[in-house]
């Protein structure tokens, strides 16, 4: 019985390359490479480890050819602090913090800054909450008008409009379920516009094909001829 989160390796020259495997209901096997360089690994059930393995191996090249794409984009922003002058991103720009003592907490966005108002401005915690609930707000509202946009573009999917649901996730943009739900990362709300569009359209796509076969990436090319110089900018981005 394999335990899902196990850390395997393979070699590419004298490369380590360690990753991280779960097994899931899923048709095909999918290697995801990350901004920070760490690989996972998705398996469908009943692939043993040895087979898993023997097929990561043969996508080293790749592997290592994708992480040193992410290398130019190092070193990786060091973790927030939600203190005053910090800067924070929204929709790809940068906004400083300014905090404002005031006993009435609210997030507002004025000029190039984020006046978060607070009763105690050294409370980071508090700060912190304030703006996670600022960004939940306007993900779900954006999203919501991207999706509109993103069907209007590929009607010939003929999809029925799905349900998007906002969450925190630490390794994917956005993913969709069997059911036709389609789950975004309320990260993507720090990136541009045409960024959290090429998410979408990606999992649009993907409720009409699970994988990321050939069929898929025509489909996501009839629907949005752009979307690899999209994807390139959103890997751009160092959160």
């Amino acid at each position: 019985m394999t335990t899902n989160g196990q850390v395997h390796e393979v070699t590419f020259g004298k490369q380590r390359i360690p990753f991280s495997l779960e097994f899931r209901d899923r048709q095909r096997l999918a290697i995801s490479v990350h901004p920070d360089q760490s690989v996972t690994v998705a398996a469908p059930d009943g692939r043993s480890v040895e087979e898993v393995v023997e097929r990561v191996q043969k996508r080293a090249e790749w592997i290592v050819k994708q992480r040193r794409h992410f290398e130019q984009f190092h070193p990786l922003t060091p973790p927030r602090r939600f203190v005053a002058g910090e800067t924070h991103l929204y929709l790809g720009r940068q906004y400083r913090l300014k905090l404002v003592e005031d006993e009435s907490p609210t997030v507002k966005l004025v000029g190039r800054f984020f006046h978060v108002h607070l009763p105690n401005r050294d409370d980071a915690d508090k700060v912190r909450c304030l703006l996670d609930d600022w960004y939940r707000s306007h993900a779900t509202e954006i999203f919501a008008r991207r999706l509109g946009v993103c069907l209007d573009a590929a009607r010939s999917l003929d999809v029925p409009e799905p349900e998007i649901i906002v969450r925190q996730m630490n390794k994917r943009w956005g993913s969709c379920t069997r059911a036709g739900r389609i789950l975004l990362n309320i990260d993507l709300v720090k990136t541009p516009l045409y960024c959290i569009e090429y998410v979408i359209m990606h999992e649009l796509c993907h409720l009409k094909v699970h994988d990321h076969s050939p069929k898929f990436y025509r489909l996501l090319s009839r629907c949005m001829p752009d979307w690899e110089r999209r994807k390139q900018r959103l890997e751009s981005f160092v959160l």
